[in-house]
C-alpha cells in the first residue's frame, strides 16, 4: 500500500467514525429523531387536532396541517408542510388583494402548560410566532391580529400539540373622515 492509499483510507475512517459519533451523541439530533418518531399518523387521528382553516365569504382554503408546539413552547416545529406552506401563500395574495380584510390568530393553551414567554398567556405567544411567519412570508403585519385563550380540552401527543391555532378573516371599516 502506497502512502497516498494510507491517507486516503485515514480520512475516509474518520469521517465515517465522526459521523457515527456525531448522530450517536448530538443531543439536538437525538431530539430532532424523538420528534419524527412521535408523529405517526395513528397518533394524529386519537387526539384532537386542529387544521389550518380559513374562510370567508369570498375566500376558504383548508389543509390537515397545522403549525404544531411542543407542550409549553412558544415557537411552533420547523419544518411546516407544504400544504401549510401553500396555504400561507395563498392567504398573503388574498390579503394583498382585499386591504380591508384582517386576519384573526387565536393561540389556544392549556392550563397544565407553563409560560415561560414575555406574553401575558401562552396562546398569545403562539399567535405571536405565527404572526412572525406570516409576516417573514409578505402578509403586512396591519393585517393580522393576535389573541389568546384557554382549551382546557388540549390534549398533547408525545409532548406535541397539533394545531393549537385558529383563524379568522375580518372586515376593518374605515370611518369616514370630518372635514370642517
Amino acid at each position: 500500500m502506497t502512502r497516498k492509499t494510507a491517507y486516503l483510507l485515514g480520512i475516509l475512517a474518520v469521517v465515517i467514525i465522526g459521523t457515527f459519533l456525531y448522530v450517536d451523541l448530538c443531543s439536538e439530533c437525538r431530539i430532532a429523531s424523538n420528534q419524527e418518531a412521535a408523529i405517526t399518523p395513528q397518533s394524529i387521528t386519537t387526539l384532537p387536532t386542529y387544521p389550518f382553516l380559513v374562510n370567508d365569504g369570498d375566500y376558504s382554503f383548508e389543509a390537515n396541517e397545522n403549525f404544531n408546539f411542543n407542550e409549553s413552547s412558544p415557537s411552533f416545529l420547523m419544518p411546516i408542510s407544504g400544504e401549510l406552506k401553500n396555504g400561507i401563500f395563498s392567504l398573503k395574495d388574498y390579503l394583498s388583494s382585499n386591504n380591508q380584510k384582517t386576519i384573526d390568530l387565536t393561540g389556544f393553551y392549556s392550563d397544565k402548560e407553563e409560560n415561560h414567554s414575555s406574553f401575558s398567556t401562552l396562546g398569545l405567544a403562539r399567535a405571536h410566532s405565527v404572526k412572525n411567519h406570516l409576516v417573514l412570508n409578505g402578509i403586512p403585519s396591519e393585517q393580522i391580529n393576535t389573541m389568546g385563550k384557554l382549551k382546557e380540552d388540549m390534549i398533547p401527543n408525545k409532548g406535541v400539540f397539533w394545531g393549537p391555532i385558529a383563524y379568522n378573516i375580518s372586515t376593518t371599516v374605515e370611518e369616514p373622515s370630518i372635514v370642517n
